[in-house]
């Protein structure tokens, strides 16, 4: 990003461009959208949209940026504070806010997922990892007498990194043969699985 966006009408113009990004991408696909076409829709010129960003992967960057900060926002609302709810009802409930999510604009989202290996996710999916491992170490640490789970950093880490990857190839997919119901439990399943396999038995 060129201009750092320091007044409100700045801040309006990124969020305005990164907007434009995302529905130029769902209309036309990655390789389809230009710095033109961006501000076309955005309703300024040329100019103006690369006083804020030097290119089409600086918008994408950005997009991108956002979208991991408003799920974590939505995952936060919606699953953070449900500490009360049982283990599977909590992983359940986080893999329908993601998909939930997604669908909100399957056509971008289906695009992202399409081309994931080449556009600079890791931001993303590190600002997601760490969201989720503060959710994970603040629920089994209110949950620790029932859920004792050994070498929990790496639990969490493996279960985050196995379910983004599972939902981009199922986001990703044409086929009807896979179900989201199955999905979600399946992933479920395992998850728990997973978990509770490293759990030692609460002390009576």
């Amino acid at each position: 990003m060129r201009k750092k966006p320091q007044q409100q009408r700045s801040r309006q113009m990124v969020d305005t461009l990164v907007e434009a990004t995302a529905r130029c991408i769902a209309k036309n696909g990655l390789d389809g959208t230009t710095t033109p076409l961006i501000a076309e829709t955005a309703g300024v010129s040329v100019g103006s949209l690369y006083q804020y960003f030097d290119s089409k992967e600086a918008l994408i960057a950005a997009l991108l940026e956002k979208l991991a900060h408003d799920l974590t926002r939505l995952l936060n609302q919606q699953v953070g504070l449900a500490g009360k709810l049982e283990l599977e009802d909590m992983v359940r409930m986080a893999i329908r806010v993601t998909l939930t999510y997604m669908h909100e604009d399957e056509g971008f989202y289906l695009e992202l997922a399409r081309n994931w290996h080449r556009l600079p996710v890791d931001r993303v999916a590190d600002v997601l990892e760490r969201h989720i491992m503060d959710i994970g170490r603040l629920y089994f640490l209110q949950h620790v007498g029932k859920y004792p789970v050994e070498n929990l950093p790496v639990r969490l880490f493996i279960t985050y990194n196995s379910v983004l990857f599972t939902l981009v190839r199922f986001i990703s997919q044409d086929s009807g043969l896979l179900k989201e119901d199955d999905i979600v439990d399946g992933l479920t399943v395992m998850i728990t699985g997973y978990l509770r396999s490293s759990s030692a038995p609460a002390s009576p």
